[in-house]
């Protein structure tokens, strides 16, 4: 085999199938058994094959790439799922490009030129509402690239949408927040966020369930998820002549400039006041340990890759839109505590 060039043919051989077969398995497309595609892949191994992906991309006007669309890399929930959508896509032969768009409507443009010049196979996208946002889902359907919504922002109708169970998320989490006896609670949310909007619908719901009505003016609106904005947002909250025994946060990034606010007042926290955050992704190593609710980021990276390659790979994106939830969890740290531990107002 080393004094000749090791064609496909040569891997089709030397695995026992069709060079059809070895073709698919190869190239990560169609239906291939598992222990097939083992099978392909080792005699490629083997007879020392390199699939061609430049020739193939010429071929089918695709390259091995998807692209995955983040509003922040430097926050560890995207970047989880990031990790998820990049292990499952390497498990199909394919490589990821990682964008940062900050929510800004030129980046946003200047990236989905950049998508489609380099031939993706499929996007993922993880970033608020903006224009351009809504003009790449419109121009990939229009290319015949998938698209999946990745708890992005619903009200682009993508090929599929995968996204937290909001409402009963936070249901779980503010009754548990009744339970312990307090009602001047204040909410920390998104201005213009579809899924702050679900999250006070969960909030709401505990509410009457207890026979209560929120108080409006403990609803804070903040400009985005980031910790930046939690500070902002709480030093005005605290402000006020009387602050609230518990505040739930609508993001960890939030909940953590809540945190720090809290410290530059002189609030205790759970002892002034109880504080509920979101992602749970590095809240038992914040001070105190933030009782959170936990997303499980990684699933939701690799479900949203399954999703994009199943219609990369059956090529059904024209079939109907599907919408996939997932559970949220309230993980109870130290951050909240029965009102007794708290001001009483």
């Amino acid at each position: 085999m080393k004094d000749k060039i090791v064609t496909i043919k040569d891997v089709a051989f030397e695995a026992g199938v069709s060079v059809a077969t070895a073709s698919r398995a190869l190239a990560g497309y169609g239906y291939v058994k598992e222990n097939t595609r083992r099978k392909v892949l080792e005699a490629a191994k083997k007879i020392d094959y390199h699939y061609n992906l430049v020739a193939k991309s010429l071929r089918t006007n695709k390259t091995q790439t998807i692209g995955y669309l983040l509003p922040d890399i430097t926050n560890p929930f995207f970047a989880d799922i990031a990790r998820g959508i990049q292990d499952f896509a390497f498990s199909r032969g394919y490589t990821v490009i990682i964008c940062n768009n900050d929510n800004d409507n030129i980046k946003t443009q200047l990236l989905m030129k950049m998508f489609i010049r380099n031939r993706v196979g499929g996007i993922i996208y993880s970033t608020p509402y903006n224009d351009a946002l809504k003009q790449m889902v419109e121009t990939t359907r229009k290319n015949g690239i998938p698209t999946v919504n990745c708890y992005g922002s619903t009200r682009i109708n993508a090929s599929d949408v995968i996204t937290a169970d909001a409402t009963m998320g936070c249901y779980k989490a503010m009754k548990y927040l009744l339970e312990l006896g307090h009602r001047h609670i204040a909410i920390l949310k998104v201005r213009g966020s579809g899924i702050s909007k679900r999250r006070l619908e969960g909030c709401k719901k505990a509410f009457t369930e207890f026979g209560l009505e929120m108080n409006p003016d403990l609803i804070v609106e903040a400009d985005d998820f980031t910790q930046r904005s939690g500070f902002r947002s709480a030093k005005l909250l605290f402000n006020q002549p009387n602050i609230p025994s518990a505040l739930f946060a609508f993001s960890e990034q939030l909940a953590m400039g809540v945190l720090k606010a809290a410290k530059s007042e002189g609030i205790a926290i759970p002892r002034d006041m109880s504080l509920i955050g979101v992602d749970d992704m590095i809240a038992d190593l914040l001070d105190p340990p933030l009782t959170s609710l936990s997303i499980p980021t990684y699933e939701v990276g690799h479900a949203a890759a399954s999703l994009l390659f199943d219609r990369i790979e059956k090529r059904k994106n024209d079939s109907p839109p599907r919408c996939m939830l997932m559970d949220e969890t309230l993980t109870v740290r130290d951050s909240t505590g029965s009102l007794r531990t708290a001001i009483s107002l």
